[in-house]
């Protein structure tokens, strides 16, 4: 894609972190293709499209009090429309517990939206 650069796809991953962060989920799913796919790797849960994932984040927010998804840093390449971040997750529960956690994200564009997250997480999976 001639306008997908490495800061445009950066770009999305922030927008989508940020959106999930805030609760957004409208948000989140803008910068979602119709058919994406989220996979959590390390609990072999999958997530196949925008009504999935959305039903995914809603049930996320009745456990997640405060989410922090920072210290991003990415490896982003526009030609192949493929990005990766390692990043620290800092999460609320609703119950008031703490997680800190070390996870990684990779990130397959379909122009410049997401079509296919795979997630490795460190600590416990909340997109179920």
């Amino acid at each position: 894609m001639a306008d997908r650069t490495a800061q445009t796809m950066i770009d999305t991953i922030d927008r989508y972190f940020d959106t999930v962060d805030n609760g957004d989920v409208a948000g989140t799913l803008a910068e979602l293709t119709p058919d994406c796919t989220i996979s959590v790797i390390t609990d072999g849960v999958v997530h196949d499209g925008r009504d999935a994932i959305k039903a995914m984040f809603e049930r996320r927010l009745e456990s997640v009090d405060k989410a922090w998804h920072g210290n991003r840093r990415y490896v982003a390449d526009p030609v192949s429309g493929l990005a990766s971040t390692r990043f620290d997750v800092r999460r609320t529960s609703a119950d008031g517990s703490k997680i800190v956690m070390d996870n990684i994200n990779f990130f397959e564009f379909e122009g410049n939206q997401l079509r296919r997250i795979s997630i490795w997480m460190s600590g416990e999976n909340t997109l179920r």
